[in-house]
């Protein structure tokens, strides 16, 4: 009974179950209980357990909006905490949502004040896609030369398979943006590293397991993105970070008692760090290249731990029970912490270009450093 509550977005702790012969003779029953196990001649009752007009939070009615000739997904607007809830579907095409992702994108760079050069990690997967025509778009209409925009993607098999090379350079190659396309070697002589990432790699795979492909991925591009910065005079590195990325991460701070760490721009050393796609749901950037998207799915390392699942889920669930739920939270805690300058900030670790938060043991860090210097022989010890 638990799941058909909650096929219907209605959240079962919210609900108390009983079944009997008749309306006087009701028992109370688990949730978990199977409609199966029940006599055929009971009725069930699920009864709200608070004083909560549902009606007024739920539209089982949604209008349909805008229909596009070729839709690829749904957008969905609600309001709720109304006697007549809003709820519009519109059911758009991949050429629409890149006009909607196109148009976010230009209107944070420009609230931002953000001037260029700028460099832009393009992975080749749904999210880091749609920077490509955004960040063209804000060079064209604000007159900034395409020449101070460059693009630049990671290629080293099995975490950055050449097809997702591909689909980057096609989509630069279309807006006309300059492309820069890193393979291992490329890597090694950029972050003066004794020895291939590849082999670090595989040497912090074995030590840490498989499953921490995407913080070893994720802080990689970090890296290159940044030294790109510094060789080229830039200070802003755009990456592809999404609604629900964001809202893992401010979740993982605030189940931990952590204060979150700053967005959408959050500075790292010399560089400014931009979510540009920080109020857009994957779904929406995957809609923009569904082709793409469906490929880089294919390709994916199939590999991650159990705490980033479930951070991940529970991001997704906000907005599985109210559409655009987990940005209104996530702009709440944005304007708290900016009137109580209540952010975490993050410290540089001496002698390298990575960053700390407060809550790793120094035992951990230690361990980590050691590992890294072996392949980073300019990080200084002191």
């Amino acid at each position: 009974m638990a799941e058909i509550l909650l096929a219907n977005r209605l959240p079962p702790s919210l609900f108390q179950a009983y079944h009997g012969s008749s309306t006087d003779e009701l028992s109370a029953i688990p949730l978990s209980t199977v409609l199966s196990e029940l006599p055929q001649d009971h009725q069930v009752v699920l009864r709200c357990i608070r004083n909560t007009d549902i009606s007024t939070v739920r539209n089982t009615q949604p209008v349909r909006g805008r229909l596009d000739s070729d839709p690829v997904a749904d957008l969905v607007h609600a309001e709720h905490g109304q006697h007549q809830p809003l709820g519009i579907v519109h059911r758009l095409s991949a050429a629409t949502f890149q006009e909607v992702v196109t148009e976010n994108i230009v209107q944070f760079l420009r609230e931002q004040a953000i001037t260029t050069p700028i460099v832009a990690g393009i992975s080749g997967g749904g999210d880091s896609n749609t920077l490509v025509r955004g960040l063209k778009a804000f060079a064209d209409r604000d007159g900034h030369p395409a020449s101070k925009i460059v693009c630049f993607t990671l290629a080293m098999d099995p975490l950055w398979p050449e097809t997702a090379v591909d689909r980057a350079r096609a989509l630069c190659a279309d807006a006309g943006s300059e492309h820069r396309v890193l393979y291992a070697k490329d890597m090694t002589d950029l972050m003066g590293m004794s020895d291939s990432p590849a082999q670090l790699w595989e040497k912090f795979r074995r030590d840490y397991g498989p499953d921490t492909v995407h913080f070893f991925g994720t802080c990689f591009v970090n890296l290159v993105g940044r030294r790109l910065c510094e060789q080229l005079g830039a200070t802003n590195l755009c990456v592809g970070y999404n609604r629900e990325d964001l809202m893992a991460e401010l979740l993982f701070c605030l189940i931990n008692g952590r204060r979150p760490l700053p967005y959408p721009v959050r500075r790292m050393g010399q560089t400014n760090c931009l979510f540009p796609l920080w109020q857009m749901p994957k779904y929406m950037l995957d809609a923009c290249y569904p082709h793409y998207s469906a490929s880089n799915y294919r390709e994916r390392v199939d590999a991650t731990t159990p705490q980033r699942s479930a951070i991940y889920f529970l991001a997704h669930c906000l907005d599985a029970l109210s559409p655009q739920l987990s940005l209104s939270v996530m702009k709440g805690v944005a304007g708290l912490m900016d009137e109580l300058d209540g952010w975490k900030q993050l410290t540089p670790v001496t002698g390298t270009p990575l960053m700390r938060t407060p809550h790793s043991s120094p035992e951990h860090e230690q361990q980590v450093l050691e590992l890294l210097r072996q392949y980073f022989p300019a990080w200084s010890t002191s």
